[in-house]
């Protein structure tokens, strides 16, 4: 996927701030997203990166956005902060095993009116790349399970390796966590 393919499958999200954002990339790769989405945040705003394999160079800002990149296993190890505006998790969330667990400790690490970026495969067939798959019927029920307020679709697009549609969806948390 290039960098404006990964640009259109989430510029749906509600991007209309104009101050300054923290948002943290969970398995960011070799920062595709990350770079997708720093065009999308005000200028000024910060993405902490984070990945189990250090995949550099892992470029310093993008569109005024300044980047930050940990080298962490976020299945394994805590993750560092706490109230960030946005989590982006782009081809991450299916080497989840438990979900439920997981998705509540990012529960924790979200500001008041903080949201996520979720991209996956619409699929519930596993292989190696897709361990955990979360078809979006799943994704959506795990979510509002979990309190979190809305699932949108936000984009979707053809997989390149024949796991079915990519989706991609933004989810809102509740004021009241």
């Amino acid at each position: 996927m290039t960098q404006p393919e990964a640009k259109k499958l989430i510029e749906e999200a509600g991007f209309k701030n104009n101050e300054p954002e923290k948002w943290l990339d969970l398995g960011c790769g070799s920062g595709l997203f990350s770079d997708a989405l720093a065009e999308l945040l005000p200028e000024a705003s910060e993405v902490l990166m984070i990945d189990k394999v250090n995949q550099a160079p892992i470029k310093s800002a993008v569109a005024g956005v300044h980047f930050e990149f940990l080298q962490i296993d976020f299945n394994k190890q805590a993750l560092p902060n706490t109230g960030f505006d946005g989590i982006m998790m782009a081809n991450s969330l299916h080497y989840v095993r438990n979900k439920k667990p997981f998705v509540q400790k990012l529960k924790k690490n979200l500001s008041d009116n903080g949201r996520l970026i979720l991209v996956e495969y619409n699929t519930e067939v596993s292989n190696p790349w897709i361990p955990h798959p979360i078809p979006l019927n799943r994704l959506e029920e795990l979510f509002l399970d979990s309190g979190f307020e809305a699932v949108r679709k936000i984009g979707e697009r053809p997989s390149r390796y024949g796991q079915k549609n990519m989706y991609a969806v933004e989810v809102l948390l509740t004021n009241d966590q």
